[in-house]
């Protein structure tokens, strides 16, 4: 089973993982590829495996990405190899993929893959505060994009407006357990 989390920046993805990473064993997380440079609040093993623009562009022409898209100017891609891990029924792989990447993402993703898609909102407002507070030096770039990525909104099988992380976790926590039944 796969699971994608999506929805704008700042509305708390990585931190919705995170939780509930620790929250179930069961859960792996995939590194993506990404010419965006580590954020402070990120640890040395991030969840990315962070490439100059160089060393993205030549996994391009490698055909080393299974799939890959710009976004505020930064590269972000999957490996060929991590697809291998969704194919393998025992595991449960969740990751944060841009709303552009979700549609071509999953419609490149062979059949047997179970892929759950999880578009995660909030209030404009709460977004560039939770920017702010995580140092981001682009807000004003990444709110540009509001409207445009909640035009995404109905490719996904879920919207859930994270406002409490509680309880958009144990929103999750429920949809998974309904598709692994």
């Amino acid at each position: 089973m796969f699971i994608i989390v999506s929805g704008c920046s700042g509305v708390g993805k990585n931190t919705v993982i995170r939780e509930l990473l620790k929250r179930n064993p069961k859960l792996q997380m995939y590194k993506t590829c990404t010419t965006r440079g580590r954020r402070d609040t990120e640890l040395v093993s991030s969840d990315y495996i962070h490439l100059t623009r160089e060393e993205f562009e030549n996994k391009i022409k490698n055909n080393e990405l299974f799939e890959h898209e710009e976004i505020h100017g930064n590269l972000y891609g999957t490996l060929n190899s991590s697809v291998e891990l969704m194919k393998d029924k025992k595991n449960i792989i969740i990751k944060d993929i841009g709303v552009e990447g979700q549609k071509s993402f999953v419609s490149k993703l062979p059949k047997d893959v179970q892929v759950i898609s999880i578009f995660l909102d909030a209030p404009k407002d709460e977004l560039i505060n939770r920017l702010i507070g995580r140092g981001e030096p682009n807000i004003e770039k990444r709110i540009q994009r509001y409207e445009y990525e909640n035009s995404f909104k109905e490719n996904f099988d879920y919207v859930i407006n994270n406002v409490d992380l509680l309880s958009t976790v144990e929103q999750i926590e429920k949809i998974i357990e309904t598709h692994l039944k």
